[in-house]
């Protein structure tokens, strides 16, 4: 009887099939997920970690974890979105994986991850006029660093900012920044 040779699965190449079965889940998604974005981050940053600086801005822990992740897919990429600074928890420890994630969030999330490049973030601030996002709001500066590279856009004016950001904004969003800083 003849033997067939089979390729061995390793876990490294289980995760990555992993990887990219979810991924184009997510770009399908109308709205993501807070586990999802960290996911995204991890994603295409992942071999250029090196290059950022570490700048954890955590809430404390109970027993040093977050207890609403633990179990998640997407666990691993939030506690290393979570140790470099690109994601923050909340005050009373936990994550909200599956709270839905807003324009403006992502756009925060985008500027928060530039500041830990010293080398790409600029103190240079861009002025856009938006019909709906002031010149005084909170958000306002993170917005406009997400329009000025390209990273989410602007439609007749309005940005949108409590609009659910769906999977393929999100995905482009940070392809965008990867290939900025591959330049």
């Amino acid at each position: 009887m003849p033997v067939r040779k089979t390729k061995p699965t390793t876990l490294i190449q289980l995760k990555k099939d992993w990887e990219k079965e979810h991924l184009i889940n997510i770009l399908s998604q109308n709205r993501v997920k807070r586990k999802v974005i960290a996911f995204l981050l991890v994603y295409y940053l992942n071999d250029l970690q090196p290059f950022f600086e570490e700048n954890p801005d955590m809430y404390p822990v109970e027993n040093g974890k977050i207890f609403d992740i633990i179990g998640l897919d997407e666990e691993p990429y939030i506690v290393d979105a979570l140790k470099i600074g690109w994601m923050r928890n909340f005050p009373d420890g936990k994550f909200y994986p599956d709270d839905d994630v807003k324009r403006f969030q992502l756009a925060i999330i985008l500027y928060r991850v530039s500041k830990t490049l010293p080398f790409f973030h600029s103190k240079k601030v861009y002025h856009y006029e938006m019909k709906d996002v002031p010149l005084s709001d909170y958000t306002y500066k993170a917005i406009t660093f997400a329009i000025s590279n390209k990273f989410l856009r602007l439609e007749d004016g309005f940005f949108f900012r409590d609009r659910d950001v769906t999977g393929f904004e999100a995905a482009r969003s940070f392809s965008k920044f990867r290939k900025i800083l591959k330049k």
